[in-house]
C-alpha cells in the first residue's frame, strides 16, 4: 500500500469507520441491545 492513491483511500476509509463507530455508540446509548435478540433462543422455542 505504498501508492499515494491507496494511502488516500485508506485514510478515507479510516475516517468513515470512525464515524460509524461514533454513530453506533450513540445508537447503543439510546437503544441498548436486547438480550433476546443478542442470544439464540434456548431449547428451540415453539415455531409453527
Amino acid at each position: 500500500m505504498r501508492d499515494p492513491e491507496d494511502l488516500k483511500l485508506k485514510a478515507e476509509i479510516d475516517e468513515i469507520m470512525k464515524s460509524v463507530d461514533s454513530i453506533m455508540t450513540k445508537v447503543e446509548t439510546v437503544m441498548p441491545p436486547k438480550q433476546e435478540e443478542a442470544q439464540p433462543p434456548a431449547e428451540g422455542g415453539t415455531i409453527s
